[in-house]
């Protein structure tokens, strides 16, 4: 939305269209023109019926000047330090501007049926062709079963691309809940737990007396300090 412009124009209107139907609450995000000096004329449409029903409010782009030349045009403020901050020309603008719009009433439309979204027809932007999910990887079942071992860190390949892929669709209806948790040591339970609930496998660890005694050696201690010093 640069200024001159509209709900329409801007494509805004497309936008709350797309999502009338969403059932989660969700905001605009980062926006502001980065095109032309910013007037910050869109907010009282962003706080108005055309947008509260299924926006609630957004987010400027963007707070702090930051990156490259381009991007530190547009912060609102500059941060000197850890205990100041300087704000630029936009912050006034910006605030002028949301003192200026009423915030929506009540709910401001909420919608409150909670209907579930349909997803998109598949097309070349949208490969997704049903609602099918795929298999779990059988590698991925072991980390289930067995845990996924020490973590890399930051050394090593990663494992963002390593694995197996999956290969098919799950049969709809086809998961249940396991009970695959285990305590180590423990002579009360095992990873072979026959239970079918995922809270069966929830142990509570034996109760240590060590905490309470030293809670309460110190708060022996705070009272004789606290004595001494009358």
């Amino acid at each position: 939305w640069c200024a001159p412009s509209s709900f329409t124009t801007s494509t805004w209107s497309q936008k709350v269209d797309a999502f009338k139907d969403y059932s989660i609450p969700i905001f605009l995000s980062e926006y502001g023109c980065t095109k032309t000096a910013r007037t910050w004329e869109e907010i009282p449409t962003l706080y108005s019926d055309k947008m509260s029903p299924v926006y609630s409010g957004g987010l400027v782009y963007e707070y702090t000047k930051e990156g490259d030349a381009v991007q530190q045009k547009f912060g609102l403020v500059e941060v000197e330090s850890d205990s100041e901050v300087t704000e630029r020309p936009d912050f006034g603008t910006l605030k002028t501007a949301l003192a200026k719009t009423d915030p929506p009433a009540g709910n401001g439309g909420a919608k409150s049926s909670g209907s579930p979204s349909k997803c998109p027809t598949k097309s070349p932007t949208w490969l997704v062709s049903d609602d099918k999910l795929p298999k779990m990887p059988e590698n991925a079942k072991k980390f289930f079963k067995d845990g996924a071992g020490d973590g890399v860190g930051l050394k090593g390949p990663g494992s963002q691309d390593l694995g197996d892929e999956s290969g098919g669709f799950a049969t709809p209806g086809s998961g249940a809940p396991t009970a695959t948790g285990s305590v180590t040591g423990s002579s009360t339970g095992s990873s072979s737990s026959s239970g079918t609930s995922a809270a069966t496998a929830v142990r509570i660890p034996p109760f240590s007396f060590a905490p309470l005694v030293c809670g309460m050696v110190l708060l022996a201690s705070s009272l004789l300090g606290g004595a001494m010093l009358l």
